[in-house]
């Protein structure tokens, strides 16, 4: 799986160097590679190198977020907020 994770980072990285496909794509790849990186380390008891590739996964996936590629996710958040109604819920001041 490490190896995999590897791969994936690398790929991504000269994709986005080479301007393969779009920025946010190369970052949500990248994300991708990071945790299967993370999820090894942390299976063979490498917590510093797993710590790193976390916080390199929450780079990725913030970079992927705010650069395009969670459009459709705050499209479907904002939808379903829109059909929430809160209810107000008191106790009887009658008691």
């Amino acid at each position: 799986m490490g190896l995999c994770g590897l791969f994936i980072v690398l790929v991504a990285l000269i994709a986005g160097v080479l301007d393969w496909f779009p920025r946010h794509w190369c970052d949500g790849l990248s994300a991708i590679g990071w945790a299967l990186l993370a999820v090894d380390a942390f299976r063979r008891g490498y917590d510093l190198s797993g710590l790193v590739s976390t916080a390199f996964c929450a780079w990725d996936l913030h970079r992927w977020w705010h650069g395009g590629g969670g459009d459709g996710t705050r499209r479907r958040l904002r939808r379903l907020a829109g059909r929430f109604q809160g209810v107000r819920r008191t106790a009887p001041t009658t008691a």
